[in-house]
């Protein structure tokens, strides 16, 4: 099995730790690419994993390799499938930077874990923004939610703009502040630079170049990685 993202299993395992769920836990992996984490979860923890992805063509390379996979089509913004109170953990690595709508992804995420469930992020983050930069987020992201929406809006494709995500990069405080306003506790909130640091290394040895490394934000200055988990803890 190959791993295209940094730490290979080393975030995993930490953050599992931290979860701490049982042998049996349902666990909702979002981005689940190829499925090689949810096939790692299943066999080393023994959780009951289903993956969702929007790249068919990995969907199905995963379910070559191991047909008992649970993976399907899915979409972290929309999680309709999926009744209400039906997952232990929602886990996003690599993935919630990448998704046009994220503050709709982290509600949907709340709404399908079951009281008590937890919320595994791990991500580009910037490490030392410039509070002025920070507020001037703010501030737009406040202007843009005030505009009537028009046809075309939500095309496929378009990035929402919010105060928490800045060119693909999380912005710390503004993130949890926001999974807060959810109704999340972030239990847990580790800087994983390193290890962002050896893949870019070892991309660049393999490969040659960053150019097809979306995960390496291409050595954005003051660009880390983090590792993030939360609590549900309202209804």
């Amino acid at each position: 099995m190959s791993l295209v993202r940094p730490g290979k299993f080393h975030i995993t395992d930490k953050a599992m730790e931290i979860c701490d769920l049982p042998k049996g836990a349902a666990v909702l992996d979002v981005g689940c690419g190829d499925g090689t984490v949810a096939e790692y979860l299943q066999d080393k923890h023994g959780y009951k994993v289903t993956g969702i992805d929007l790249n068919l063509a990995k969907i199905s390379e995963g379910k070559e390799r191991n047909s008992k996979l649970d993976l399907r089509m899915g979409d972290g913004e929309f999680l309709d499938d999926f009744t209400s109170f039906s997952f232990d953990c929602v886990m996003m690595e690599c993935t919630l930077s990448l998704i046009n709508l994220p503050d709709e992804a982290l509600h949907e995420a709340y709404c399908v874990l079951k009281k008590g469930g937890k919320l595994f992020i791990s991500d580009l983050y910037l490490k030392n923004p410039d509070p002025k930069q920070v507020k001037a987020v703010k501030i737009e992201a406040d202007r843009q939610a005030k505009i009537p929406h028009k046809e075309g809006d939500c095309e496929e494709g378009k990035q929402r703009f919010v105060d928490f995500r800045l060119d693909g990069a999380f912005l710390k405080d503004p993130l949890i502040a926001y999974l807060k306003e959810i109704g999340y506790k972030v239990t847990a909130f580790e800087d994983r630079s390193a290890d962002l640091d050896t893949y870019v290394a070892e991309t660049i040895l393999r490969e040659g170049s960053l150019d097809s490394c979306v995960t390496c934000a291409k050595g954005q200055k003051g660009v880390g990685y983090f590792m993030l988990v939360a609590e549900k803890t309202g209804k």
